[in-house]
């Protein structure tokens, strides 16, 4: 069966939401897919709510009797979201947490982040999906592990690291990153989320630093600078 988390991921803002409870759907989305495609960062001692918007897709392959048959999706349930932080929780809307392409959903993490939590997290989506043959309905399970949870610093540090850095575009889908700083950078390193280092070349004008990671797979990253010595950690997107 096809991936259902992992069709049609298009970056998308990420929706703030004053119900505690719950998330509103945003009925603009047409076409299927989870948005955005990856969590927003969270920041120590600093109340976390993100949303996922969610349209499930219509129809799809599948395995019946041992051949690949066309199949309509009844529905995909979120079974779990596995891999949250103590003190985390998710909630759907529909509550039920099961989606279906005729409306859009979404699902709301919600946490508060200590500074013991700082550190990346490996975020997985449990689905069930109810494929539609006839007379029969096939649940069919999959899970998303493409997603990381990243927690660093206080919104204080965060306020900080805006005055001096800024990122452009960011996400980038096009893999080409341009960082302004106020103070030259005396050193800049791009790691991934599990703290290896990744080669790339840097071109500096005038306090401006544009560099082109296409070539590396899509996903997320930490640039490090060190300005006036001081170490700046940012989250990009490509």
């Amino acid at each position: 069966m096809k991936r259902f988390l992992h069709i049609a991921l298009f970056a998308l803002c990420a929706v703030n939401v004053a119900n505690a409870q719950n998330c509103n759907p945003d009925v603009t989305i047409t076409k299927p897919g989870v948005y955005p495609e990856q969590p927003d960062t969270a920041y120590i001692n600093k109340t976390y709510d993100f949303v996922f918007q969610v349209l499930a897709i219509k129809d799809t392959t599948t395995m019946f009797n041992g051949q690949l048959v066309n199949a309509d999706i009844d529905s995909v349930n979120i079974d779990n979201v596995l891999g949250l932080p103590a003190g985390f929780s998710y909630s759907c809307e529909p509550s039920n947490c099961s989606f279906t392409h005729a409306a859009v959903g979404c699902i709301k993490l919600s946490g508060n982040p200590t500074s013991a939590q700082s550190g990346v997290y490996s975020i997985k989506i449990a689905t069930t999906a109810f494929a539609s043959l006839g007379f029969f309905k096939i649940p069919v399970k999959d899970t998303a592990d493409n997603y990381s949870l990243v927690i660093m610093g206080s919104s204080a540090v965060l306020e900080k690291n805006v005055e001096m850095i800024q990122i452009y575009p960011n996400p980038a889908l096009s893999g080409k990153f341009l960082v302004a700083t106020k103070s030259p950078a005396s050193s800049i390193q791009l790691t991934d989320l599990q703290g290896k280092n990744v080669d790339f070349n840097v071109v500096e004008n005038n306090n401006a630093y544009s560099f082109d990671i296409s070539a590396l797979p899509k996903g997320v990253y930490l640039i490090n600078l060190e300005i006036d010595y001081k170490r700046y950690t940012h989250k990009i997107i490509h």
